[in-house]
C-alpha cells in the first residue's frame, strides 16, 4: 500500500469537513453521526476519528475554517489601501456587506454554513458552549465589529448624531443582513437581495447621520 503523505492527509481532512458541513446543514448537527459522514465518503468511522476526536471537534473545525474565510473576504472588500476597519465610514461598510451577502447566497458552501449556524444547531445544548465561544471571538473581525467600528468613526468625525449607540446600530444591521440573507436562501425573499439591503442601510444612515457633518 502506498505511504500516505501529509498532503494526502490534508485532502482527506478537507473532504471530511465538506461532507460533514453538507450533512449537518441537511439533517441537523444532532441527527448526523460519524458513521453517516464515513458512509458518504466510503471511509471507515475509525478513519474519520483519526482526523477528529469528536463530533464537537469536527464542528469547531468547520466554524473556524468558515470564520477565517469570511474574515478574509470582508478584508478583501476594503477600499484600496485600507487594512482594517479603523477609518471606515458606515456607508462604506454597508456597501461591503451588501456585496458580502450576494457572495454568500451565490456560494453553496457558504450557504450551507449559514443554514447550519442559524437553523440546524440547538444552541441551548451545553456541548455548544465551545462553539459559541469561537463564534463570539469571530465577531472581533467580522461584520458586527465592522459596523460598530464604522459608527464610532463617524461619531468622532461628526458625521453621526450624538447619543447614537454603535452597538445598537451594529446589531440592527447584522440582524437585517442575516434575516434577508436567510429569506433569500430559503426562496422566500420576493425582491432583490442587494437592492433591499442597500435601501435598508440607507434608511438607517439617514436616521443616524448628522447632515451638517456629512461631506
Amino acid at each position: 500500500m502506498p505511504r500516505r503523505t501529509k498532503a494526502d492527509a490534508e485532502r482527506t481532512r478537507e473532504k471530511i469537513l465538506a461532507s460533514a458541513l453538507s450533512l449537518f446543514a441537511k439533517n441537523g448537527y444532532e441527527h448526523t453521526t460519524f458513521s453517516d459522514i464515513a458512509q458518504r465518503l466510503k471511509m471507515t468511522k475509525g478513519a474519520v476519528y483519526w482526523h477528529f476526536k469528536s463530533k464537537d471537534a469536527l464542528l469547531i473545525a468547520i466554524v473556524n475554517e468558515m470564520l477565517e474565510s469570511f474574515r478574509r473576504e470582508i478584508l478583501s472588500l476594503l477600499p484600496e489601501g485600507e487594512t482594517s476597519f479603523a477609518k471606515l465610514s458606515f456607508p462604506v461598510v454597508a456597501s461591503m456587506m451588501v456585496r458580502h451577502a450576494v457572495r454568500t447566497v451565490s456560494d453553496a458552501k457558504r450557504s450551507a454554513f449559514f443554514i447550519l449556524i442559524h437553523e440546524r444547531i440547538s444552541w441551548t445544548s451545553t456541548s455548544m458552549e465551545k462553539v459559541r465561544e469561537d463564534l463570539l471571538k469571530g465577531k472581533k473581525s467580522g461584520p458586527w465589529e465592522a459596523f460598530a467600528a464604522a459608527v464610532e468613526n463617524d461619531i468622532k468625525a461628526g458625521r453621526v448624531k450624538c447619543g447614537v449607540s454603535p452597538k445598537e446600530i451594529a446589531s440592527c444591521c447584522l440582524a437585517l443582513w442575516e434575516g434577508l440573507t436567510r429569506s433569500h436562501i430559503a426562496h422566500f425573499l420576493e425582491c432583490d437581495l442587494a437592492e433591499t439591503l442597500t435601501r435598508a442601510y440607507s434608511a438607517i444612515w439617514r436616521d443616524i447621520s448628522n447632515q451638517e457633518g456629512v461631506k
